[in-house]
């Protein structure tokens, strides 16, 4: 009995001394998972810490652009202003010259008329000229056709031959 029981308590530590061994196996796999893991871990957190420093960068980069899309809206904005206003004074500038054109294309049609009442008037007085030339040679011919007396008195001066309008 004596050696039952010891060959019970030979085969109680065999056993748990498999188990003991299976277990710190595991163990040791178990360990050699996690030391893989913790690596992977620290691996993930350095690659996290670096994808952060990035998103912090990116959202540096992203405020200056649109800071800088604001200040390039705002001068647009206030460039179309000025533009509007310079079309607006230049409009009212054209509407001016445009009554200034208006005003020029009267005081033209008027010269015109002028022009045309003085070119009739020239005409007349260029028949009264032609008219008076005619009288003057008529008188010419026929003081040439009188002779002349002989010792007569002084000639009289010719009456003054002036034109007047009418």
């Amino acid at each position: 009995m004596r050696n039952l029981i010891l060959g019970i308590l030979v085969a109680a530590i065999a056993i748990l001394g498999f188990f003991a061994y299976q277990s710190s196996q595991r163990g040791n796999a178990l360990q050699t998972q996690l030391t893989a893991k913790d690596g992977a871990m620290a691996a993930l957190e350095a690659e996290k810490a670096t994808l952060a420093e990035r998103v912090t960068a990116l959202q540096g980069q992203t405020d200056a652009a649109a800071q800088a899309a604001a200040d390039a809206t705002a001068a647009l904005e206030g460039e179309a202003g000025a533009l509007s206003e310079k079309i607006a004074a230049l409009e009212a500038e054209k509407a001016g010259f445009t009554d200034q054109v208006a005003a020029l294309e009267g005081e033209k049609a008027a010269m015109a008329d002028a022009l045309a009442a003085l070119e009739a008037e020239k005409a007349t007085l260029t028949e009264q000229v032609a008219a008076l030339q005619a009288q003057i040679d008529e008188m010419a011919a026929a003081a040439s056709a009188v002779p002349a007396p002989a010792e007569a008195a002084p000639a009289e001066p010719a009456p003054d031959a002036t034109v007047t309008n009418p």
